[in-house]
């Protein structure tokens, strides 16, 4: 069975920038993409459920 993207992502987004500090710019780079892809996967989710709640009021 696949697994849902934002659970693979999870464990790559610490919320402590310090232990971002110590890394390379271009891996605080991709941890940046990673935060953009997730909020936009977020959103896009939202947006998939409120579409299907106005179809199934239609129905």
């Amino acid at each position: 069975m696949a697994r849902d993207v934002l659970d693979l992502v999870e464990p790559y987004l610490s919320p402590d920038p310090a232990s971002w500090s110590r890394l390379a710019s271009d891996i605080q780079w991709r941890r940046t993409q990673l935060l953009l892809l997730r909020e936009i996967l977020l959103e896009v989710r939202k947006l998939n459920r409120s579409d299907a709640e106005r179809r199934e009021e239609k129905a």
